[in-house]
């Protein structure tokens, strides 16, 4: 049995977790936000949990004023 801990999400899990759509996901990753996930034997998206933490990150550095490249660079 999978732990929670360990449960991976795939991107409309990831998406509705944080209010936001799987399209943005699959755009905050191909900006470099967002680290490239690993996949399912299947090729679906496999996030873990630190996903949702940095996804809120973001989204409160916007709520800030911060552009998509300063915030890319505070995660780098």
């Amino acid at each position: 049995m999978t732990s929670v801990a360990e449960r991976r999400l795939r991107v409309g899990e990831l998406a509705d977790a944080v209010s936001v759509t799987a399209d943005t996901v699959r755009y905050y990753e191909r900006a470099g936000l967002l680290p490239t996930p690993s996949r399912t034997a299947s090729g679906y998206r496999a996030y873990d949990a630190g996903a949702v933490d940095r996804l809120r990150f973001i989204q409160g550095a916007q709520r800030l004023g911060l552009r998509l490249n300063d915030i890319r660079d505070l995660l780098a």
